[in-house]
């Protein structure tokens, strides 16, 4: 009995300690989201708004005059009511009206200028942080920007940059022009009676307080949902597009429609529940009100039956309290506006924020290619998230003016080379030189001004023919261009285009064939004339006709240029000065093509198999 009744002593003096626990984690909390509110708003205004502090300060200067213009309405009511109405002072039947035409003349051209001035800045600073968001993107690690779909950053460059604009706008508006708009009302209603400011203030503030608080917790929630779902779908739209004759030849359009639809209201529900929480500010404030506008009339009423309160004093207040809804409205909204533009702002900066680690050294230095002898020194790589090394020990070395072919099944460490050597990662251990020069010391700028790069897939902008071909040379001219089109066996099917090269190729060059298109990736090589060549299976993807064209294009590319070649058909590589097979991330043997036939090992094998498919 005793054991019981201790038990149920502990259970009791516990009960209160978990509370106090769940009430301080719920504190802790809130506190850290306000904390990063207001870290936010602090970035905002130091990053971005500060290069337009006096545009700034010229609208709290306009805002001003909008807070004294609207409490000085309820005073010319109050002088109307009581001198025109009551005592007919001929005088003041003048005086006010003309007082208040000048007052709402006065504070409609203050309004307009405010509201360009904030649009203005507003714009302006979301285009300067989505401008530092294409940046941050174009320059950032491929490791980093490639763990989000492009889908997903279109998104929130549209959409989360375009919220915190709007943020930035309302909260700047609602702190200065709302607030100093109901200071300069609430301390009429003061002026006038403080009995009856002293019932508003009591009734209306705090709770309307306690109840944007709790709106505001609904709508980060929602809006944060919200976003990422806005994020999903445009994924999916870019998939869709991009993906689209798959789609079509598997049947799938119902089960993509499916899926958008699906997609399509979750943004809905998270929209609607923020809709929601922003539509609840207004009539809760109302509600309010009304019990605040109840309890004046009362105690007014009552003022004025004991002679305390004139009929113009009392006009005077309500009209103060009318006037003092809409921005108290809006102030109280401000809370549910400043959610969702930190659930945007934390989407945003978090891109800004992320650190890249392929950047140039504090000591790096211009590289200079003299040879272009490339040199693998033990190279080991280890992609993040996985399990096994792409690269274990690798030395390889290209001397200058060679043509060096690397072999190998998929996933054997080919292409993960040719990434490294532009440093679009670095090494995990080892070092990768060019004329004795470790890459890492050098700037990213002059490694990829000495290398040319041709892959399997060739990406075209979509733009005319010629700005493709000098993408990497945009001061070439005319001539220069047809030049290096002609060397890369391009400028006869170029110059049969209705327009030449004044032709737009399409969204990734889909008006042009396989072929076409790796041809102007050729010239685009040619042109730029980086004395490091690197291709990444440039022809197994075309056609034998296309192929033979390509290959032909791509030998007169190779004359006179160090070249690192990965290749899948070895027919193309049977001429190289070195052959390299790798297998599992390491060289599993090498040299030249009679060379490796000869040592019947992994190349021979390879071989063999690959003439006895295309044989057959």
């Amino acid at each position: 009995m005793s054991q019981l009744t201790a038990v149920q002593e502990n259970s009791v003096t516990t009960a209160p300690t978990m509370t106090h626990i769940q009430n301080a984690d719920v504190q802790a909390r809130y506190q850290t989201r306000r904390s990063r509110s207001l870290a936010l708003i602090e970035r905002l205004l130091r990053s971005y708004l500060r290069p337009y502090l006096w545009l700034l300060g010229a609208s709290i200067l306009l805002n001003v005059v909008i807070a004294a213009t609207t409490g000085a309405l309820p005073w010319f009511i109050q002088q109307a009511v009581d001198e025109v109405f009551n005592n007919k002072n001929p005088n003041m039947l003048v005086l006010v009206p003309l007082g208040v035409i000048a007052v709402s003349f006065i504070k409609g051209i203050a309004t307009y200028g405010s509201n360009v001035i904030m649009n203005y800045v507003g714009q302006r600073s979301t285009a300067n942080l989505q401008r530092d968001l294409f940046a941050r993107l174009v320059h950032g690690d491929l490791a980093y920007v490639s763990q989000q779909h492009s889908g997903a950053y279109i998104s929130i460059f549209m959409n989360d940059a375009t919220r915190l604009r709007d943020t930035v706008s309302n909260i700047i508006i609602s702190l200065v022009r709302h607030l100093l708009t109901i200071v300069a009302l609430i301390g009429f209603m003061f002026t006038i009676n403080w009995h009856l400011a002293l019932v508003y203030t009591v009734i209306v503030i705090p709770m309307g307080v306690s109840a944007m608080r709790r709106l505001g917790k609904v709508t980060r929630t929602a809006s944060r949902d919200g976003l990422q779902e806005t994020s999903e779908f445009s994924t999916l739209i870019a998939e869709t597009l991009s993906g689209l004759r798959i789609v079509k030849a598997y049947g799938q359009e119902g089960d993509q429609i499916g899926r958008a639809g699906a997609t399509i209201d979750r943004v809905l529900e998270f929209t609607m529940r923020a809709i929601r929480a922003r539509a609840a500010a207004s009539p809760a404030i109302e509600a309010l009100g009304g019990i605040a506008v109840g309890a004046i009339i009362f105690v007014g009423g009552y003022q004025s039956m004991q002679g305390n309160l004139t009929a113009g004093e009392f006009m005077g207040f309500i009209t103060a309290l009318l006037a003092v809804y809409q921005p108290l409205r809006a102030v109280a909204n401000m809370q549910t506006i400043l959610q969702e533009g930190v659930s945007a702002g934390t989407r945003v900066f978090a891109i800004l924020d992320a650190k890249d680690h392929v950047v140039d050294t504090a000591d790096a230095s211009t590289l200079d290619v003299s040879e272009g002898a490339v040199r693998f020194d033990n190279v080991s790589f280890q992609y993040e998230g996985r399990e096994h090394p792409a690269l274990n020990g690798v030395t390889i070395e290209v001397r200058p003016g060679q043509t060096v072919a690397l072999v190998g099944a998929s996933g054997s460490g080919k292409s993960t080379l040719l990434n490294l050597t532009l440093r679009f990662f670095d090494v995990s251990n080892g070092v990768i030189e060019i004329d004795g020069q470790d890459i890492r010391k050098a700037t990213l700028d002059s490694l990829r001004r000495a290398t040319a790069l041709v892959t399997q897939d060739p990406f075209l902008f979509d733009d005319t023919i010629a700005n493709n071909i000098a993408y990497g040379s945009p001061a070439a001219d005319t001539a220069a261009i047809e030049q290096a089109a002609k060397q890369a066996a391009a400028h006869e099917f170029i110059a049969e285009l209705p327009e030449g090269y004044e032709t737009r190729v399409g969204e990734s060059g889909l008006r042009l064939s396989g072929g076409q298109k790796q041809r102007i990736a050729i010239a685009r090589a040619m042109l730029k004339n980086a004395p490091i060549l690197l291709l990444d299976e440039a022809t197994s993807a075309l056609d034998t006709a296309s192929e033979q064209k390509v290959q032909a294009a791509l030998n007169t590319l190779m004359q006179g240029r160090t070249s690192l070649v990965i290749a899948h058909r070895l027919s193309t590589i049977m001429h190289a000065d070195r052959i390299y097979v790798m297998a599992e991330g390491q060289v599993a043997e090498s040299g030249t093509h009679d060379e490796l036939l000869a040592a019947n090992g992994v190349y021979a094998d390879l071989y063999h198999k690959q003439f006895e498919s295309e044989g057959s």
